[in-house]
């Protein structure tokens, strides 16, 4: 199996907060400058070699069409990088559920947590191209969190419009580098 090279983007800033009553929100106005701002990176490395991938959440998609302005890309739309499925928790309790869901280890996860961590890890590896994922604080965890071997969901805090880098070989993540880490707002 070959070396494949994988760039994990978080969304830039949302114009509404994950608890807010809009399950879908767009880019705030300071999202579509961080976006903006990660566009010369997008250029450099933009090849046919990579396959632009992103979350079907409009953030993301907005975050990749700002970050790719200039450049005559495709993307696709995978729903496995999605962020975690929180629907049903109500907007009051939802930062709550999600720290006590983040901190929990991954075998006391309830059964819908477990099947959103596992397809985003095995469609990672059945990536067939180096790829560019534009996605979610959380779906950026589960990578690393995999990588590093951690029992848990949660492990750092990527900025919004950051860049983490890992690659895949022989069904082995690693982490080659993670930069604007930093502890931020979630709006997931």
């Amino acid at each position: 199996m070959h070396k494949k090279k994988v760039i994990l983007v978080r969304h830039g800033e949302a114009a509404s907060t994950w608890d807010g009553d809009d399950r879908d929100p767009g880019l705030s106005p300071k999202g579509i400058d961080q976006a903006k701002s990660i566009n010369d990176f997008t250029k450099k490395i933009f090849s046919k070699e990579y396959e632009f991938i992103s979350s079907p959440k409009k953030r993301a998609i907005e975050t990749l069409k700002y970050a790719s302005e200039g450049i005559d890309i495709n993307f696709s739309i995978n729903e496995n990088f999605v962020e975690i499925p929180a629907e049903d928790i109500d907007s009051d309790i939802r930062f709550e559920w999600l720290k006590d869901i983040s901190t929990r280890k991954i075998d006391t996860l309830p059964d819908d947590i477990k099947n959103w961590r596992k397809k985003i890890i095995e469609t990672t590896f059945n990536l067939e191209n180096n790829s560019i994922i534009f996605c979610h604080f959380m779906v950026i965890n589960v990578l690393v969190g995999y990588a590093i071997k951690k029992d848990r969901l949660l492990h750092f805090y990527p900025d919004n419009a950051s860049i983490t880098e890992i690659e895949i070989e022989n069904k082995n993540i690693s982490v080659v580098s993670m930069k604007d880490v930093e502890k931020t707002i979630i709006n997931v």
